[in-house]
């Protein structure tokens, strides 16, 4: 349905939230915030750090089983906020534009005459390297990086040094099997990170041969780093790696 008369309607911005430490929201999300009268949030969100904006909050967070609302009903709510006249922000952990909907919800306010602003956040895949110091490339070890999602049937592994898996918690043991059958190094090394920015943000090393055998269930959200730049996180024999 198309809808006219744009100009009474409210406005929706995406804000990209950062991976969790409310100091990596950057200056143009705050100012978002603030100026909203509805903010639709997700999981991935300090919510104690959102009672300092007045806008109304809502809570359309999907967790793997336990989805509070589905897409199509989520871009229905933002869709009619805007309707109503609101200045309506569409937050979301990391980026909105990397293994999220922002580009599905993009596409259905402006077929439906709503303006749409993007403030890109900092995405969880490009924080873990800095805030582990394992860096994604590296001069001499790995010169290509890419982003994969775990959550999906159709599991790709595209032939880069550095792999970084979003969403891959109850797959990751399939993944390591994957890159091995696939021609990757056994040894290859591993660091699964926890809670990307926040105070018990954890992480693990171990390398492709051990998680493809493991049973650990890892916490979650977790994401990823494949490759042997996470070598330079720690002194570490990966000849003689075994999981501790």
């Amino acid at each position: 349905m198309q809808y006219d008369n744009i100009n009474t309607y409210g406005k929706v911005t995406l804000v990209g939230f950062g991976p969790g430490d409310p100091d990596l929201l950057t200056i143009a999300g705050d100012k978002a915030l603030a100026k909203a009268d509805i903010i639709f949030h997700d999981d991935l969100v300090d919510k104690d750090f959102l009672d300092n904006y007045k806008g109304e909050k809502v809570y359309v967070g999907k967790r793997k089983r336990c989805h509070s609302h589905e897409q199509d009903e989520i871009n229905e709510l933002i869709l009619n906020a805007a309707l109503d006249g609101n200045e309506v922000v569409r937050l979301k952990g990391g980026d909105s534009m990397i293994f999220a909907h922002g580009g599905e919800e993009i596409e259905f306010l402006k077929a439906n005459g709503v303006k749409v602003k993007v403030v890109p956040g900092v995405s969880t895949g490009i924080a873990v390297a800095g805030l582990t110091q394992i860096p994604l490339t590296l001069r001499g070890i790995a010169k290509s990086v890419a982003f994969i999602t775990g959550h999906t049937t159709d599991l790709l592994l595209p032939n880069t040094d550095t792999l970084v898996c979003f969403m891959a918690g109850s797959t990751i043991h399939k993944i390591a099997a994957k890159a091995i059958a696939e021609g990757r190094d056994t040894k290859t090394p591993v660091a699964l990170v926890h809670n990307v920015s926040l105070p018990d943000q954890t992480v693990f090393i171990t390398d492709l041969e051990s998680l493809s055998l493991s049973k650990i269930i890892y916490p979650t959200p977790i994401i990823i780093v494949i490759g042997y730049v996470v070598s330079s996180r720690c002194e570490v024999d990966f000849s003689s790696f075994s999981e501790g």
